[in-house]
Order: C-alpha cells, then structure tokens, then sequence
C-alpha cells in the first residue's frame, strides 16, 4: 500500500467517562493518528531548497559542518527527488539549481566560502523561486530549509514584513523549516517565518548537530500524506469551549492549521470544555464535541474526518469518583507548559527576568504534582534546564530555547533539549 492511500482516524478522548448532570468542566484530548508507513510503500519524492547563511560568522566550523550536512542530505535523496542549494551573505549565489541529486552537487557544496553580512530574506526568496519555478514538481512534498547563525541586516528583517511572503508560500504548496544555530541569530524572525510556512523551528547550541537536524527534517518531508492540516471543534448544545491549551491560534473560518499530515504522526489538540447543567430527566447521553479534520491528498483533492464526543449523563457523587484519564491530563500538562514558556518569554520582553522565571517555576511545580509518564518526566527535565538558563542570566539562549520548544510542542512535533538531541 502507497504511504498516500493510508487512512487516518480521529478519535477524542474526555478526562472523564461521563459527563456531570450539574454541570462540568472537562479536558479533552483531540488525536488523528496515521498508520506507520509499510517497510515496501512508495513514497511520494521531494523537492528541496537548501539555503545557508555563509555570512561572516559562520566561518570555520559552523559552514563546514552545514556543508556536510548538506551534502549528506543529497545523499540520502533519491533520482526522483529534486535540490536545489542557495547560500547568502550581503548577496545571494545559487550554489546547486535545482534538479535531481549528483556528485556534482556535492562537490559544488566543498566550495562554499565565508563572506560578509547577512541577507537573510533575500536567500530565502531565492530558495522559494527555486522551488516555485521548478518544473514537473507538482507531485512533489516541497520545503524551504534555511539555517542561519545571525541577525538578517540586509534587505527586510521584520516578521510583519516577511511573514505574508511566508505564508503566500505554504499556500502555493511550500513550507519552511527554520533552523537557529548558536545564540546570536533572530529567534522572532525565524518562527515567525516557520509558524507562516508551517514547518519546523529548530534551535540547536553546536555546529555538529546539523546532520542529525537535516535527516529529520528530510524523513518528515518524506512521511507527508497530506497537506495543509486543519482542525475544527464544534462544542454542543450547552457546551462552551473554554481553552485550547496548544499555544496555537484559530482562523477566521474556525480552522487550526496543522501543518503537514505525516504517516505515523498523531497531531493533536488539548482543550477544555464548560458544560452547562442538564435537566433531570434529560437524555440519558449527551454530544458535547465534533471535530472536523481535513487535508489535501497527494492529488489536492480534500479529504476529511470527523469524529463525536458523546458521554453519559451522571450524578455529582458518580461523577466525582471517576477516574481521571492520565493520556488526557498529560497532554493538557504538556500544552500548558508550552504556554507558560510563551508567558516566560513575554516577560523576558518586558525585562521581568523575575516573572519569566516564575511561569517556568509555576509549568514545573505543575508537572511535579502529576505522577505521570515518561513523557511529562521529560518535561520535567527540559523545564529544569530552562530554569538553569534563567538562573544563570543565560537569558538570549533561554528565550532561543523556549520559542523552539513551545512552537513544536504545540504542534506535537519532536523537540530537543540544550545539545540538540530529542528528548520527544
């Protein structure tokens, strides 16, 4: 079976079996899980524009190991896929047009030199016209992978201005992954660029880390069975939806993009719900939740899932000894710790080194309180060593840290601690 033709299934899962005929709040778990891919499926191929910084500051081993993660990435591609590699300092240069992987692209990659300063965007574009003028990509999973070590000081520089080119893009079907090396590089702009084009945001501390980065980001493109994820909540008479705990926004039309839909993934959402009280003798099972879930399919039709969450009706003492459901409360630990790195990193912004430390603090304790899995026990790890940053006035990589962090956890997405390794 090709990775395209697998079917995903949306479930949602409550805190709690039942619902409380006085009402109730409740926390739920919204999941479309996708069958992992059969060892002999065909896959779709791939079009990918590298762009790296080779500003002045990447001199010596930071362009040397992009180099070589580059070229390794080439290697791993298959004649069907395309590449293309564009490097910037104050100019751009097309190191690699793009077209299938060869040895000659890779020792175009050996020649890559330092220069001066640093024209972020316009590397950027000139990756994106790569891809969007290429021909006989159209059953092609295209991406944008740009690293960058600085602060973009040539050409557009600002979030507002760079995010609708950004966006404009993952419509026309190419996303953007963005990766931060070091502590000196605009973490504002570069996930504002990876939140418009959906992709990843990755900040990794050693230069020697960027081929591990790159073969990740390369598998994912290579898992992708849709695209343009979106979900919806629809609560039911008598239920509000009081919180979406993901750190994520939802459109005008109610939508929550997703990003890309990969085989063996389980996006997902947590929330809250407020259920009005019920009469007596009422329906003995209420509909408090239907979600919706659609995508394109390889071919750009839209496909669509949808799923209800329908509970029996309790009485409070009932109600009140049933058990929790540790999957649901984990998942809502998880999302809200995400939202106080966002509270920390607001802080920051505001100079309250104080508060910032508090919202990490208040994410922990929280944690602490929960006997839970290995997941949230990683948390707990990942969280300690942002306090350590914080305590130790290591604030710019702190931030660096937490707006990675953040941004992949609400999209349930790998993350990595300090030295790069994943830790999801």
């Amino acid at each position: 079976m090709a990775i395209g033709t697998m079917h995903p299934s949306l479930t949602v899962l409550a805190a709690r079996p039942a619902a409380c005929v006085n009402g109730c709040q409740l926390d739920v778990l919204v999941e479309l899980n996708t069958p992992a891919p059969l060892a002999s499926a065909q896959r779709q191929p791939v079009a990918i524009a590298i762009v790296i910084d080779r500003s002045g500051s990447m001199a010596g081993h930071k362009l040397q190991a992009a180099c070589a993660a580059a070229q390794q990435l080439l290697r791993q591609l298959s004649a069907r896929d395309r590449v293309a590699v564009i490097s910037f300092d104050n100019a751009v240069e097309t190191v690699v047009p793009l077209g299938p992987p060869s040895e000659e692209a890779i020792a175009r990659i050996e020649a890559l030199r330092p220069g001066g300063s640093t024209a972020l965007v316009d590397g950027w574009r000139a990756g994106l016209e790569a891809l969007r003028d290429g021909q006989g990509l159209a059953q092609h999973h295209k991406r944008l992978l740009l690293l960058t070590d600085g602060q973009a000081n040539v050409g557009p520089r600002r979030g507002s201005d760079v995010g609708p080119l950004v966006s404009a893009a993952w419509e026309c079907g190419i996303s953007t992954s963005c990766i931060g090396l070091g502590e000196d590089y605009d973490e504002r702009l570069l996930g504002t660029m990876a939140q418009e084009g959906q992709g990843n945001l990755v900040h990794i501390t050693a230069p020697q880390q960027l081929e591990a980065v790159f073969t990740a980001e390369l598998e994912g493109l290579q898992l992708v069975i849709g695209r343009q994820l979106q979900l919806r909540l629809q609560p039911g008479p008598g239920v509000q939806l009081t919180q979406i705990h993901n750190p994520l926004d939802v459109n005008t039309e109610g939508w929550i993009d997703q990003g890309d839909l990969q085989a063996g993934s389980a996006p997902s959402l947590a929330l809250g719900l407020q259920m009005a009280p019920r009469p007596w003798d009422g329906p003995a099972v209420v509909e408090l939740l239907k979600v919706q879930a659609r995508w394109r399919d390889d071919d750009g039709q839209v496909a669509m899932v949808e799923a209800l969450l329908r509970l029996p009706v309790v009485e409070q003492s009932a109600w009140d000894a049933l058990p929790l459901e540790e999957a649901v409360v984990s998942a809502v630990l998880l999302q809200q710790a995400a939202r106080r790195r966002h509270e920390a990193m607001q802080s920051m912004d505001c100079g309250d080194e104080h508060a910032s430390r508090s919202a990490v603090q208040r994410a922990l304790d929280s944690l602490q309180a929960f006997k839970g899995n290995s997941a949230v026990q990683r948390e707990e790890q990942l969280l300690g060593e942002l306090l350590d940053l914080l305590s130790t006035n290591k604030l710019s990589l702190a931030r660096k840290v937490m707006g990675s962090q953040a941004y992949m956890r609400a999209r349930g997405r790998k993350l990595r601690d300090q030295e790069g390794r994943d830790v999801l």
